[in-house]
């Protein structure tokens, strides 16, 4: 691994709970029996990871595989938080298999698990969106869930699904009774809390916050994170760039660098 990031966050507990966050992988594989052109797509999308990471030494196989190896050497639990594929292409799917098999991890998606950049003339993003999340269900049972949670020593590790770039009314209910659970909680998740106010004014594509509804449900989510006791911090990547502070909502925050980079976090909590 180029760079483990180490942050420590104090709760009170009894002993010392170690978790590895890993976000942004981007395997880029193709299998001969993706169609020709997301092989072609996927063959420059594996130039453009390079070039934004400063070509590593290693793939993003290798640094997913890393991660998992260093989780266990350091008793740390895996928490993953999205787009480990670049698309949605029988390569990708088969290496995140792979690399997951026999793991015990916590796990919400990105959007670039259920992407297709290869889309033909005429296509709707929203139907084939839908169709690969589909088709992710089927593969990877069990794996994905709105929210899910393990407790380890009296911590409550927690993740919120926003791959849509909104919370949906499912995933607030199951904060809700994460929260009641009464321990505390550190929450992962895919898009950072700060992407909220960017996309009050500046929606990026039709998943984004539209209806009055989905604004009332996604502030409701930011509002039990920012004044909840229970929420010690989130945790959450697609900027493929680090940094931390506090949010509008209160929440204090963190983003982890792309695991593309040779870059993955371990948070000890104490």
């Amino acid at each position: 691994m180029e760079n483990i990031i180490r942050t420590r966050i104090h709760a009170g507990l009894e002993a010392p709970v170690k978790i590895l966050h890993m976000t942004d992988v981007h395997l880029v594989d193709y299998d001969e029996n993706d169609i020709p052109e997301k092989q072609e797509h996927l063959k420059k999308r594996k130039e453009v990871f390079e070039k934004e990471a400063g070509y590593p030494p290693h793939t993003q196989n290798y640094y997913f595989e890393e991660a998992f190896r260093i989780a266990e050497e350091e008793n740390a639990f895996p928490v993953v938080t999205g787009d480990v594929t670049d698309i949605a292409a029988i390569g990708t799917r088969n290496e995140f298999k792979r690399i997951a098999a026999g793991k015990d991890f916590l796990y919400t998606p990105g959007s670039h698990e259920f992407a297709d950049f290869c889309r033909r003339p005429g296509a709707d993003a929203k139907e084939i969106f839908e169709r690969n999340f589909s088709s992710f269900l089927e593969e990877f049972p069990g794996l994905y869930k709105p929210v899910e949670s393990r407790v380890i020593g009296g911590l409550n590790i927690v993740t919120l699904d926003n791959n849509r770039d909104y919370f949906t009314a499912e995933t607030l209910e199951g904060l809700k009774a994460e929260i009641a659970k009464g321990l505390p909680m550190i929450v992962f998740m895919h898009e950072p809390l700060l992407d909220y106010e960017l996309l009050r004014v500046r929606p990026i594509n039709e998943f984004t916050l539209r209806t009055p509804q989905e604004y009332l449900i996604s502030d409701t989510v930011l509002g039990l994170l920012g004044r909840s006791p229970e929420v010690l911090c989130t945790f959450a990547g697609h900027w493929h760039g680090g940094t931390e502070g506090i949010a509008p909502c209160g929440a204090r925050f963190y983003i982890t660098p792309g695991l593309f980079k040779g870059i993955c976090r371990i948070i000890e909590v104490d």
